[in-house]
């Protein structure tokens, strides 16, 4: 991340609020700020940035089809296709300057710092905007002159962190709630959902996905599934004698549909699980192999000799 920015050589700040859609695209505004509120950006980007530490060396890849924690440390490549909307939002500029676009804060659907380093390299932080509209209806107190008094107006509060921040290549993301509802990744899946669903099936020759473009248009956690196994690419490897296994012992039904094999009814969400890795089986003790399905498809590094001997 710190290749693809300068942090420590922040020239600009900028801040801007995004008041939801129209019909032509987001409704995004600069609101000038003073150097207080810059310098409180910063702070805020600084926090972020302590907070996106990768386990080890490598950045774990953000999946469509993953079950996140509340805060994770994930990398997106900002180039793929259900970055889409990501990657406009980086890429817009000059927007229309808006004093009173704070006016409602209720109104708010996420805010954006915008800064530029001294080699001209662009980043964004954004925040979406649940954590902070509860801001408008609470009451504060602020001292005045040794008296601590009822603040009137309504407030717009900065977070302590970013959900997410946007490189001209990547997108690392903190908080995956917050980053999927910006980046609209159920509604992207939604909508391409049965085409990719489509083209899955010339990829793997001996499934039939006529019924399972129909299930995923309707499905929106098979819709996600559908697009994580879109961006895999070694899906050209899998076995029909082997799925047909998988799927005897983790409880997918399937059935012939032609020269073809399809899930039956009701093992629609499981076929597409299976071909995640995400179906699987374990047995520890004798008798009747239990199936479950995996929360996370991260694969497992094998244990060393070093680390078994530690």
């Amino acid at each position: 991340m710190r290749d693809e920015f300068g942090f420590d050589r922040i020239r600009s700040v900028e801040f801007c609020v995004n008041l939801g859609h129209s019909t032509t695209g987001p409704i995004n505004y600069l609101v000038p700020s003073d150097t207080s509120v810059q310098d409180a950006l910063r702070e805020v980007l600084a926090t972020t940035v302590n907070a996106l530490q990768p386990d080890g060396d490598e950045w774990a890849t953000y999946e469509l089809s993953e079950k996140y924690a509340a805060t994770e440390s994930l990398r997106a490549d900002l180039r793929s296709e259900p970055m889409a909307a990501i990657r406009a939002l980086h890429g817009e500029e000059g927007w229309e300057v808006n004093a009173d676009a704070l006016s409602d804060p209720s109104r708010l659907a996420y805010y954006f710092g915008v800064f530029r380093d001294d080699q001209g390299q662009k980043l964004l932080g954004v925040r979406q905007a649940a954590q902070f509209k509860g801001v408008v209806n609470a009451r504060f107190l602020s001292i005045v002159d040794d008296t601590l008094r009822m603040v009137p107006d309504r407030v717009f509060k900065l977070d302590h962190q970013f959900d997410f921040l946007i490189t001209a290549n990547h997108v690392y993301v903190l908080r995956p709630a917050g980053f999927e509802r910006v980046a609209e990744v159920e509604e992207h899946a939604s909508a391409k959902a049965r085409e990719m669903a489509v083209a899955l099936g010339k990829t793997i020759k001996f499934l039939d996905f006529s019924t399972l473009a129909d299930y995923v248009g309707h499905h929106k956690r098979a819709a996600r599934l559908i697009a994580a196994l879109h961006s895999r690419g070694d899906l050209k490897t899998v076995k029909r004698s082997m799925f047909c296994k998988a799927g005897a012992e983790s409880g997918v039904v399937l059935q012939a549909a032609g020269r073809k094999i399809a899930p039956a009814k009701g093992s629609e969400l499981g076929c597409l699980q299976l071909l995640d890795y995400r179906r699987y089986t374990i047995a520890l003790a004798p008798g009747q192999k239990p199936a479950f399905v995996a929360g996370s498809g991260r694969q497992v590094q094998p244990e060393t000799a070093v680390a078994r001997k530690r």
